[in-house]
C-alpha cells in the first residue's frame, strides 16, 4: 500500500517516538521509502499513482500514458508526467524507478484528463489523444511528411490501427493550444500515415 508521511505517522502514533520507529522500519526493510514523504509496504505496490504523490498537481502522460492506452507495444520503464506550472524538468530516481515531470503550457494542463486506477490507487492520466499531443509537443522541428512518418512509425512505433481510432475532433480542438510545429505537421499529414 502506498502511504504519505502523515499516514505513516498516524499509523505509528502509539509509539513514544513515531519518527524513530519509522527509521527502524526502513532499516529493517519493513517499509520502503520511495521519496521524501512517500512510502510503500512492498516493491509490488503500484508505480503510476506514485507520480501524483511526488509532484502535485500532475498527471501521467507521454510514452507512459501511450503504453497504458495500448498505443505503443514497448514496455516503458520511466514514468513521465506533466507537472503544473513547472519552470524546469523535475527528476526523481526512486526504488520504484525514475519519475520525470515536464512543463506544458498552462492553458492545456487540465484538458482531456481521465481518472485511472492501479491496484486500488487512483491517479490522473492523459487520454490517448492528449498523451500523443503531449509527446509530440516535446519533439521539436518536425516539418515534413517524411519526417512525421518516420517519427510516428519508427521512433515512437505507434500502433497505426489504434492511431486511426483516436478522437480526431478532440485532437483538432487541443492542437492549437500547444503552438507546436511538430503537432501542426502531424495534424496536416495524419491521413497519410
Amino acid at each position: 500500500m502506498l502511504k504519505t508521511y502523515e499516514y505513516v505517522m498516524y499509523e505509528l502514533r502509539s509509539y513514544a517516538s513515531p519518527k524513530a520507529k519509522l527509521t527502524q522500519m526502513i532499516k529493517k526493510g519493513e517499509i520502503i521509502r520511495i521519496a521524501r514523504g512517500v512510502y510503500a509496504d512492498s516493491p509490488s505496490d503500484p508505480r503510476l499513482p506514485v507520480a501524483g504523490m511526488l509532484c502535485w498537481p500532475s498527471y501521467v502522460s507521454f510514452e507512459t500514458a501511450l503504453a497504458w492506452h495500448g498505443m505503443i507495444g514497448e514496455r516503458v520503464f520511466a514514468v513521465k508526467s506533466v507537472g503544473y506550472n513547472l519552470k524546469k524538468e523535475k527528476l526523481f530516481d526512486t526504488p520504484f524507478g525514475r519519475y520525470s515531470f515536464h512543463y506544458l503550457p498552462e492553458e492545456i494542463f487540465s484538458s482531456a484528463l481521465m481518472p485511472a486506477e492501479e491496484q486500488g490507487h487512483g491517479f490522473r492520466l492523459a487520454t490517448a489523444e492528449k498523451a500523443l499531443l503531449d509527446t509530440l509537443y516535446k519533439i521539436r522541428g518536425i516539418r515534413t511528411r517524411e519526417a512525421i512518418t518516420v517519427l510516428v512509425t519508427e521512433d515512437l512505433r505507434l500502433d497505426l490501427d489504434r492511431l486511426s481510432s483516436l478522437d480526431w475532433e478532440a485532437m483538432e480542438l487541443l492542437a492549437p493550444y500547444y503552438h507546436s510545429t511538430t503537432i501542426k505537421t502531424f495534424m496536416r499529414y495524419r491521413e497519410e500515415l
